[in-house]
């Protein structure tokens, strides 16, 4: 499923530091797609992710939800993909949460994005798939 936005352009250090402090989450589909590209099979392609806590969504009733995610895992201090020179090994494919979102995109250009990838989310694949990683040991959120 291809998202129905650009991809984002900005490489700046406020940006990036992103990939030390919490990588992007996947969307349905990001997965499959950088495990191909990695030339991985499935199961092998699992060992990069684990089950993420997730976002905290308030729906029309009021009521919040946490819809949890799968992120790359952080090995380290740093994105699993990041190799030695800080560059993204898998930028041609890197998840939604990295590829469509700065630090610096404004509420209005956010929202429709995270809602976005927000439904995709719930799909049951992606939560079937997320049920079979690891939990994640280290789960920063910051606020932009």
């Amino acid at each position: 499923m291809n998202p129905p936005f650009d991809r984002t352009v900005c490489a700046c250090k406020t940006c990036t530091n992103c990939c030390r402090v919490q990588p992007g989450p996947l969307a349905h589909g990001d997965f499959e797609r950088i495990a191909d590209f990695l030339g991985e099979d499935r199961e092998q392609a699992k060992r990069h992710f684990w089950a993420s806590p997730g976002a905290l969504v308030r729906l029309g009733s009021g009521e919040t939800v946490r819809v949890g995610t799968i992120t790359p895992k952080r090995v380290k201090g740093r994105c699993v993909f990041l190799d030695e020179n800080d560059r993204c090994k898998i930028h041609p494919v890197a998840p939604f949460g990295c590829a469509y979102f700065d630090t610096h995109m404004s509420h209005v250009t956010a929202m429709p994005r995270s809602l976005w990838m927000l439904k995709t989310q719930v799909e049951p694949e992606y939560q079937a798939l997320r049920d079979q990683l690891p939990y994640a040991t280290s789960y920063r959120p910051v606020a932009y």
